[in-house]
């Protein structure tokens, strides 16, 4: 008998999870049309009103989040983001980022800095994004530069690159450390991102160029689905590793590295030493002139 019970209570359960992602996504799709056009009241209206299911999903917080900042309702928007933050499986930067937003517009800069440092600590990398125009005033407060040190010691730029292995979609194993001799691209990508998609053909280009002088890349994939990086890399005829582990955000290695935003390129020296990484490497020109300038000083070394 008991064992029925459990598992009547297993089956209701099931079937209340199933109903509460299809509510999710059916309120999502409205709430995402309503603020595409812009009418924020009705958004919250919404979320409101289904506030039972709004309350447990990042999604519709972070967009409670956003239609709140649009109608200047920063104290609201401040409390619905930090629930964000608490309900989110995926532990992001940008999540406090967005807090750190909020602070500033608050002109509460203790809160904005305390949100700042753990976003550093979660692994914000990209200094860049301060140029916002919001983001800007941090960099007018004395915590900044520490902030910043902080960042460039995470990066790591300067030291011997993180160590890793993994088997790659071949079947073969890849060592990092074991691939010393090498000028190396790392590439965090995925099939559902555009950027990523988008950059492929200028890495395509400069692997057949640079591949016999000691280049390579390790393509690593944040995919879910291993059948869309099969068709793809088929379709593409990529010649370069790929690793997939199934895990997106998760991955081990994307973990390692605290990659939150894709394409996300690390370079490394024949020596292991991490000599260039981030978004200015999505720039096809500074790419290009950080690879050449590493093989063709390190080809001169070797003669």
């Amino acid at each position: 008998m008991k064992s029925k019970t459990l598992f009547r209570s297993a089956i209701i359960m099931v079937f209340l999870s199933v109903s509460l992602v299809s509510q999710e996504t059916e309120v999502l799709t409205r709430a995402r049309q309503l603020a595409s056009s812009k009418e924020y009241t009705g958004v919250l209206q919404l979320l409101n009103s289904h506030s039972d299911v709004t309350l447990k999903s990042e999604k519709l917080l972070a967009i409670k989040t956003q239609a709140l900042v649009k109608l200047n309702r920063f104290r609201e928007a401040l409390e619905t983001a930090q629930k964000r933050v608490e309900v989110a499986r995926r532990k992001s930067p940008w999540h406090c980022m967005a807090i750190v937003e909020i602070a500033i517009r608050l002109e509460d800069m203790d809160l904005a800095f305390r949100w700042f440092n753990r976003a550093v600590d979660r692994g914000f990398l990209n200094p860049g994004a301060l140029d916002k125009e919001t983001l800007s005033m941090l960099k007018t407060d004395n915590r900044y530069e520490k902030l910043m040190r902080k960042i460039k010691n995470n990066i790591g730029i300067g030291k011997p690159v993180k160590d890793f292995a993994f088997k790659l979609m071949d079947g073969r194993k890849f060592d990092i450390a074991g691939n010393r001799g090498k000028v190396i691209l790392i590439d965090f990508w995925a099939t559902w991102c555009p950027p990523c998609i988008k950059g492929i053909p200028f890495l395509k280009e400069i692997y057949s160029k640079y591949a016999s002088h000691g280049f390579d890349i390790i393509a690593i994939s944040l995919d879910s689905d291993q059948k869309a990086v099969t068709d793809y890399l088929k379709k593409e005829r990529i010649k370069w590793p790929v690793r997939f582990s199934g895990e997106g955000w998760m991955d081990k290695t994307a973990r390692l590295f605290k990659v939150n935003l894709i394409p996300s390129y690390w370079l490394i020296d024949r020596n292991g030493i991490l000599r260039d990484f981030g978004y200015r490497l999505r720039d096809k020109k500074i790419l290009r002139t950080s690879i050449e300038k590493l093989i063709t000083k390190e080809d001169a070394d070797h003669h």
